[in-house]
């Protein structure tokens, strides 16, 4: 399995620039196929995927309906006009586990870092599956080290690799899509922030205190084999999460968080969501947006951000 700790540790160390991305949820697919010499998007699709098809999970199987997700995965292609490609795959957020954790210091050999970060991790993660695989990146910070810890469990990396490379797709990246939305903020010139990415399942923050990420964590909105929230719900779910994680930031940090940035990566989206939040939560509230990005709608810019992100920036 040292394929996929590579390219896990390539996306999150030295981001590659492949033409070609693809996002899987729980409900949608998307994609986009960028022009290598003007960086610019060619081609793009957002196509809902049937209830149930996929169902986020750690460390049991994902895909219930391979065949459907199959032909889905070739309907995306046609539409991007490919096909056979290398391309960076997003998959749910709740497949990667993942922490970041404060060193004063740490051993120079990669072995014994290795070693004290899974010990780390193990306080957090008692009873590991046996064939989780980790990276990590060392992040300075303030006379600190803080590493930024991902985990997945090899097999349910490869279950989704394996529907792409039947098609002819080699998935040469692997990463979740709150991490690639940071490329698209200004941290310096915004100061202490929260990123908001909500998919139909999952809410996912990450913030960022002096231009450093202090904080990364996902919660699904329903927990596994429940139905789904209603919408006063969601809201209510999404407002305590996010207004306890500022508390716990700011009693953590010292400092203050300013504004709230909010990617809404939802297939049907419910139009007075981004308004009763903003009135709802008690800092500035504004949208993620993929900016000198052309021919896009405001609905598709929210949706293929991450992808944008991870390509164009």
């Amino acid at each position: 399995m040292a394929g996929f700790l590579d390219r896990l540790e390539d996306y999150l160390i030295k981001p590659p620039l492949p033409s070609v991305a693809f996002q899987l949820s729980s409900h949608y697919m998307s994609g986009i196929h960028v022009s290598p010499k003007e960086r610019k998007i060619k081609h793009h699709f957002i196509l809902p995927l049937k209830n149930s098809v996929i169902q986020s999970s750690f460390n049991k199987k994902n895909v219930k309906d391979g065949s459907y997700l199959e032909k889905k995965i070739k309907e995306g292609m046609e539409k991007l006009r490919l096909s056979k490609s290398k391309i960076a795959l997003f998959i749910p957020e709740v497949c990667l586990n993942v922490f970041l954790f404060p060193f004063v210091s740490l051993p120079s050999a990669q072995k014994d870092k290795e070693e004290i970060i899974r010990w780390r991790v193990k306080k957090q993660m008692p009873l590991l599956p046996k064939d989780t695989r980790l990276s990590f990146e060392v992040i300075k910070s303030d006379g600190e080290k803080k590493i930024l810890v991902t985990l997945a469990k090899a097999s349910v990396i490869q279950e989704y690799e394996d529907f792409f490379s039947r098609v002819g797709l080699k998935v040469g990246a692997i990463g979740v899509s709150t991490l690639s939305l940071s490329n698209l903020l200004d941290s310096e010139g915004e100061g202490n922030l929260m990123v908001i990415n909500l998919e139909d399942d999952t809410i996912s923050l990450i913030a960022f205190i002096n231009s450093e990420i202090v904080l990364y964590r996902h919660k699904p909105f329903v927990l596994e084999g429940q139905s789904e929230l209603p919408f006063s719900q969601k809201l209510e779910s999404i407002v305590k999460e996010v207004e306890n994680t500022v508390n716990f930031i700011e009693d953590r940090e010292k400092k203050k968080i300013n504004s709230f940035w909010i990617r809404m990566g939802l297939v049907s989206p419910e139009e007075e969501m981004f308004s009763i939040l903003r009135e709802r939560l008690s800092l500035p509230l504004k949208g993620v947006e993929a900016s000198g990005v052309s021919g896009l709608n405001f609905r598709e810019k929210q949706i293929l951000s991450p992808l944008i992100g991870q390509i164009l920036c």
